[in-house]
């Protein structure tokens, strides 16, 4: 590696490590009781339901990239907790569907507050090349995430 690419190496470690500490110490402001695991389940819950309709276990299963009983165990607890509901499909009763309470309402709007004051100071002091740059950059790195894994 070159000096520059290690300097990058560094950085990109760095950030990441960063982005996750603060990210689960801002959660722990705004909701004690929540692992940043259970938040991104929440996330996706949210996600599928903005899409319409509310997710099945399966499809939030396929949407994280996980099993279906890692997502069933998130949803236990998060039940549990009172950010979620199982509601069982009408029509096939095979097919049990998550929705959130009231409950989670809160902290997801802490959560997506916390991400667009970081979006904001990423591009601060960006103009408008900089930051289609900087987004190509990105898209490309989470091509690699998203193709190589751990090639």
């Amino acid at each position: 590696m070159t000096q520059r690419e290690q300097q990058l190496n560094t950085f990109l470690v760095t950030v990441f490590h960063d982005i996750l500490r603060l990210e689960e110490a801002c959660l722990r402001r705004a909701c004690p009781n929540l692992s940043v695991t259970e938040l991104h389940v929440l996330e996706a819950i949210a996600q599928a339901a903005a899409g319409g309709g509310r997710p099945s276990m399966a499809t939030l299963a396929a949407s994280l990239g996980v099993t279906g009983g890692t997502v069933t165990v998130a949803v236990n607890t998060l039940e549990q907790k009172g950010y979620v509901r199982r509601i069982r499909d009408q029509r096939d009763r095979r097919r049990v569907c998550v929705q959130l309470t009231d409950a989670a309402r809160p902290v997801l709007e802490a959560h997506a507050a916390f991400h667009r004051r970081m979006v904001r100071r990423a591009c601060a002091r960006l103009d408008e090349a900089q930051t289609d740059a900087l987004c190509t950059a990105l898209a490309d790195l989470h091509a690699f995430f998203v193709s190589d894994r751990c090639k």
